[in-house]
């Protein structure tokens, strides 16, 4: 029998620790892609570690994996058929071309169009291009100050939309994927959405005050005027636009009305990415080509910790071995949210994947926040609001994303880096506000 931490659990569930152990060091070093580590686990769960093959791979069958599967077509189709893209230029050719208010265009950018994509990575790609555009017009210098407020501007609108709508990135459908099938239930778009709106709005304003004080040209410099190629371009839209809005348009409309008509939104995602095939948006090879297969094997790999950790009775370990820790967190709502942002913070330097991050986190703290009366989802957010630091390039595929789309000439990597502790900062603090309203609904 196992000796001393492990003398609890079976030799099959410290077997499973080792091959869990084993994969992060993988993930952390890329030896190789994440999703074949991913698939490795699995197998190694299977026949080291006596998993049935139905548990290791549940979180296929789940709805969860589904809504994924429609929610990457649906942003590939947005994206390919040029809808976002018309979108968010439409979005900022609202604003006067001044910094404040180009820098709120950009904010607003990200938040309105977010819903609709999933892919954080997808909407950097397309909007840094479109905010070194509008750098230029108005004269800024490249990595100056001012451009690099508007890269910022551009990034943290696309980031703080992530956990207040689930839609927002794949990384909301994965952390309600962690949650436990009668809290899952309870946290549709409209009730999550609710209960992050305090956190969202404080990010919000927050940010674009820092923002702008800490980025704005000085008292008396002027503004170069003209116009941005990229949002002057008026052109009528595509037969194929006009379709996906459409199915976008019912898509959402259904998301937010399910406690009316009680269809459940996987089943509306993949009715939705079934409209978009069947009216020729994209076609169906087109779909199966631009879908991010890896992405979703190794997030469905990954979501099946929680069943193998309870068969293996590892959740139970957990329980007993982790509680005077948590004990401690616990018994204050405010410590508690900044002691899970700050261990997120530190351990994000070492596991560079933020799904498989949220993942092995929330299989371990699940079955504790539950045993203390805990809300396992506000765990959850409270890791999705810090989960994506940018102190240095490889933490942040998002931001990389971002970065390189632009080819690195919009904002130096140190500039931006320098934000992102104040940025953090100003989640944490939202977190903090929320905590009244999450005690008030008997989340904590």
């Amino acid at each position: 029998m196992p000796l001393g931490w492990a003398a609890e659990l079976s030799g099959q569930a410290v077997w499973a620790l080792a091959v869990l152990a084993c994969c992060i060091v993988w993930w952390v070093g890329t030896l190789l892609p994440e999703f074949v580590v991913a698939l490795i686990m699995v197998i190694a769960f299977i026949t080291l570690c006596g998993v049935p093959t139905e548990t290791a791979l549940s979180a296929f069958a789940s709805s969860t994996w589904w809504l994924l599967v429609a929610a990457f077509a649906l942003g590939f189709g947005m994206q390919r058929c040029g809808l976002m893209a018309r979108m968010a230029a439409a979005i900022l050719r609202v604003f006067p071309r001044t910094f404040k208010m180009q820098a709120a265009g950009l904010i607003a950018t990200g938040t309105l169009v977010g819903p609709f994509i999933p892919s954080l990575s997808a909407k950097a790609t397309m909007l840094a291009p479109l905010a070194l555009g509008i750098s230029d017009s108005l004269g800024y210098e490249r990595q100056g100050r001012q451009a690099t407020g508007l890269f910022l501007a551009m990034f943290t609108g696309i980031r703080t939309v992530g956990p207040a709508v689930i839609s927002s990135s794949i990384i909301g459908y994965g952390l309600l994927a962690t949650l436990p099938e009668n809290v899952a239930a309870e946290f549709n778009m409209v009730h999550w959405f609710l209960c992050m709106l305090p956190w969202f709005v404080f990010v919000m304003v927050a940010n674009y005050t820092a923002i702008c004080c800490m980025y704005s040209p000085r008292k008396g410099a002027a503004n170069a005027s003209g116009s941005t190629p990229e949002t002057s371009e008026r052109t009528p839209m595509t037969r194929e636009e006009k379709r996906m809005a459409a199915v976008m348009v019912a898509c959402v409309a259904l998301w937010v009305t399910e406690p009316l008509h009680a269809v459940p939104s996987h089943v509306v995602a993949i009715g939705a990415m079934v409209a978009m095939i069947a009216l020729q948006v994209v076609s169906a090879k087109e779909v199966c080509q631009g879908l991010a297969w890896g992405s979703l094997i190794f997030i469905g790999c990954v979501l099946g910790l929680a069943n193998v950790f309870a068969h293996l009775g590892i959740d139970t370990w957990i329980v007993g071995s982790c509680a005077p820790a948590f004990t401690m967190l616990a018994q204050n709502a405010y410590l508690l949210v900044v002691g899970i942002c700050i261990i997120t913070i530190a351990l994000r330097f070492i596991i560079v994947s933020e799904m498989a991050y949220i993942n092995i986190f929330m299989a371990f703290m699940v079955p504790l926040a539950l045993s203390f009366g805990v809300s396992p989802w506000v765990v959850g957010v409270c890791v999705y609001a810090v989960v994506n630091p940018w102190f240095v390039l490889y933490q942040n595929p998002i931001y990389l994303s971002a970065y390189y789309a632009t080819e690195g000439k919009m904002a130096s990597q140190s500039s931006s880096a320098a934000y992102c502790a104040l940025y953090l900062a100003i989640c944490i603090c939202g977190l903090l506000i929320s905590v009244p309203l999450w005690q008030s609904m008997g989340l904590l």
